[in-house]
Order: C-alpha cells, then structure tokens, then sequence
C-alpha cells in the first residue's frame, strides 16, 4: 500500500508539472495547432524519458553522449524519481539487481554539476538505511569518489549530503568489522584532511557539525587500531594503489605475506585483476611489486600466482609503455623465477640424501 501511495503521488506530481509545462507553453505562443497540444508535449517528454533511460542503461552511449545526458534536465527529473522510490526498501533491492549503483557512480565518476551530484549522492545516502546495502556499498568503490567529490565541491548541500553518507556507512552496517573497513577506507582516501578543513569553517547546518564531529572522533580511532595489514588490505581493495610504508617492509611482507591466502585469496584475486585491467601505471607497479614480494616470502607463492592467472599478466608488463611498470614487472618475473631455483635446488638436495652411498651425487646449478 505504500509503495502504490508513493507511486500514485509520483505521477500526480508529474502530471502537475507537465500541465504548468504545457499552460505556460500555450501562453508564451497561443494555438498553434497539434504541435503544442499537451498530449503532444507529453509524448515529447515521455519519448525523451525513454532515450535518457536508455543512455543510463548502456554505458557506451553514456560516454557518447555525456554532454548531451549531463547538461539537460531530464537526468534531474530521472534522479528525483530515484530520490522518491528508494526510500521504499524493495524499491532499493531492485535497484541494487540492475547494477544501479554502479550507474551512479559512473555518473558521479565523470563531470557533473552540484545539483546532479546532490540528487546523486541523496539516492546512495537513501540505499544506505538499509544495514545489508551499507555493508555492501563500498565494493563499488563509493566512499574513493565520494571522497573526491568532497575535496572538490563548494557547494553545502553536497557536502552535507556526502558527510551523513559516510556516517551511515559506520553506523549502519550490522558487522562492526565491516564499519571498521570503512573507516580505513576514509582515512586512506584522505578523509580526515577534509574534516580537518570542515572544522575551521562554520555552517548555518547543525547536520554537518554533528557529522564532522561523529567522523573525525571515528576515523581518529580506527587510526589508533589500525593494524599494517589492515591498512594494506583496504588500500588493495580501494583499487587506489600507491608506494605507501606497508608495500616497501621487508616486516611486514614476512609477517603478512600468507595472511594474503585468506577468504580464498581475495587480496591476490583483486591485485591480478588490477594487473588485467588497470591503466594506472603506479597501481601496475605497485601491484607487480606486491605479487613479487608475495611469492618471495610465501614458499607456494608461485604455484598460487600461476594458477590465479598473474604470472602470465606480469610477463605481459615487460612490454609496456611506461618505464617504471617495466621494471617492476622484471624485478617481479625475477622473483618468480628465483623462487623455482630455489625449490630445484631443495629437491636436488633430497636427492642427494636419498641416493646410496658410493654413487654419483645429482648435481644442479641454482
């Protein structure tokens, strides 16, 4: 019943507007014929609906036509909808199952004004009252572009709305690890410099003093228990790589290196995937360095990496464009490459052992 209330609220505001749209347009030009026949106006709309629909659905043409899509009202109207019938809990799961986040951020991703962005950001603030979506939402890497889009923006409303984003990504999901992740995942995508900044200024909003105050305290103590591996593994599922302490220790590779076999590889899985597709020619050569430093300090190392696909995109890197990726890549075959003499040279030992005194030991070359 509430959902058909909702809905049944929606067309009548949308009914209203196109009447005022078509009242005003009979008024500015008089009787012209079919052309300006409401009924006419509303076909116009409904069929501009189904093209702006059918950009957002197909990433190819949003790209296209990004000008086009951006810069129109009709992706405002599209985004208002969207405000009104996620606040309608099965509305969101549907939404969710046709990658609807994932069109949001690709919007966000690219250049739009603050009122798009606002809408935007209000319907992932509206998905994140739900405690499942909240802990779901940063895999599609919500809180990196949200945080760029904080660094940037001047406008209030957008900020307040990304703040109480952020706040319900910590309080709302149930598994208290899964805030903890997004806590680290704010830090390292600079979060807490931007607070720093939001403090010194004032707002007329008491929202957004209280949001600062709650992300600044919670951020500040996710730092304090900050483990290096924790760091390391929000870094790597951030996709945002960079040469940050954790990646340079020897301690830390030798301490950490086979906590990268958990939930059946995941932190492995995701940097062989950023080898594969990644542009970024520092998130190339922080990852070959990692899988190198992995299979030195894991003793089954290489058998993993080849079977999740790496050691052929490593090789593949020694042909690229940019210098740097080159030589991560080599130091990283390398490191493959020494890991295989050093196990031939442990079965040559056992050779050595079992064979019958007297007989010819097997020599090898390391």
């Amino acid at each position: 019943m509430k959902a058909q209330k909702l809905l049944h609220e929606m067309e009548e505001a949308e009914k209203k507007r196109l009447a005022e749209a078509a009242a005003s347009h009979h008024g500015h030009h008089g009787h012209h014929g079919e052309a300006h026949h409401p009924n006419s106006h509303h076909h116009q709309i409904a069929e501009r609906y189904r093209e702006i629909s059918s950009a957002i659905d197909d990433p190819q043409r949003v790209s296209t036509k990004e000008d086009d899509l951006h810069n129109n009202e009709y992706i405002q109207s599209v985004a208002r909808c969207l405000q009104m019938m996620l606040r309608v809990d099965e509305y969101r799961f549907a939404f969710v199952t046709v990658d609807g986040i994932s069109t949001l951020i690709s919007i966000l991703s690219s250049r739009v004004n603050f009122q798009v962005q606002y809408q935007l950001v209000f319907c992932l603030w509206v998905l994140t009252f739900n405690p499942l979506l909240a802990e779901k939402m940063n895999k599609f890497n919500v809180i990196p572009i949200l945080a760029d889009i904080l660094s940037d923006c001047a406008k209030e409303k957008v900020t307040r709305i990304i703040l109480a984003v952020f706040r319900n990504l910590i309080e709302k999901p149930e598994d208290s690890q899964v805030a903890k992740e997004h806590c680290i995942a704010m830090v390292q995508c600079k979060v807490m410099k931007q607070l720093t900044i939001l403090e010194q200024r004032r707002f007329d909003d008491e929202d957004i003093t209280g949001d600062v105050e709650f992300l600044t305290e919670k951020l500040q103590n996710s730092v304090q228990d900050l483990s290096s591996f924790d760091e390391y593994a929000t870094e790597v599922k951030s996709a945002r790589l960079e040469w940050s302490p954790v990646h340079k220790s020897a301690k830390f590779w030798r301490e950490n290196a086979q906590r990268l076999n958990e939930k059946q590889y995941e932190l492995l899985r995701i940097l062989v995937h950023l080898l594969e597709t990644s542009k970024d020619p520092l998130v190339l050569s922080v990852a070959s360095y990692d899988i190198g430093e992995y299979v030195r300090h894991y003793p089954r190392g290489k058998h993993v990496i080849e079977q999740l696909g790496g050691k052929q995109l490593v090789m593949q890197l020694l042909a690229h464009e940019d210098p740097n990726v080159r030589y991560e890549a080599l130091l990283a075959v390398q490191k493959l490459m020494v890991h295989n003499w050093e196990y031939l040279g442990k079965q040559l030992e056992k050779e050595n052992e079992k064979a019958p005194q007297g007989s010819a030991p097997i020599s090898g070359k390391a």
